[in-house]
């Protein structure tokens, strides 16, 4: 186990699965933001929400005290109060009931904690130390956002384009992972960077033995 970070990384799929925010300020109109960008399902619990969560479309608020039955049904928790008791008494629910938690600012209150993120197009690079230092993982989260660049974007998007080709030609597994790692190791990335549009035509016409049409593909 690694002691300085012992957390297991993951990327979560919430589409369409309920997700309970317990608190109703500005630090959960961030959580909830975020998880309606996950496309997932989202309750409120608090007395009172900021305007800004009320105007939110499809998010379920219930206007009260939190109490345990407001996790019924729930993939993951955020407690999200400025009421310390409050917050470990969801952390403490959630355990009952198995569900993951996280308690805002109280990694040692949390069975997950959330990372930074760059986000760019359908790339996503989740950055933790831990919840030693959210400044430090802001800070890389900064530096790294910087290195991805937009032919980053226009190769994932091209990759997840090909992907249903590659993975109707023959010989399995090992060979489609050899085109990708080609595709990834050759000058594409750099033809795109230049906008070469010939240069990447022919870097997968010699990859995958086809021309490819690359309209509405890269911008």
């Amino acid at each position: 186990m690694n002691d300085d970070n012992p957390y297991y990384p993951v990327f979560l799929d919430l589409r369409d699965r309920l997700s309970v925010v317990v608190g109703g300020g500005l630090v959960a109109l961030r959580k909830v933001e975020s998880l309606i960008g996950a496309g997932a399902r989202v309750r409120v619990v608090a007395p009172e929400v900021t305007p800004e969560l009320n105007g939110l479309e499809g998010v379920e608020i219930k206007l009260k005290p939190y109490d345990s039955r407001d996790l019924a049904g729930a993939w993951v928790v955020i407690a999200a109060t400025d009421d310390e008791a409050v917050n470990l008494a969801v952390g403490r629910d959630a355990a009952k009931r198995r569900i993951f938690c996280n308690v805002v600012d109280r990694p040692q209150q949390c069975s997950f904690i959330v990372p930074s993120v760059v986000e760019r197009g359908p790339i996503k690079i989740a950055i933790s130390t831990g919840g030693v230092s959210p400044a430090l993982a802001k800070r890389l989260r900064m530096e790294l956002g910087s290195m991805v660049g937009d032919e980053y974007v226009s190769l994932a998007r091209l990759l997840g384009a090909l992907r249903p080709l590659v993975m109707s030609q023959e010989g399995g597994h090992t060979a489609h992972k050899r085109v990708f790692d080609v595709l990834v190791n050759s000058e594409l990335l750099e033809a795109i960077r230049r906008h070469d549009t010939e240069l990447v035509q022919t870097i997968l016409e010699q990859a995958l033995g086809q021309q490819i049409d690359l309209e509405g593909v890269l911008s």
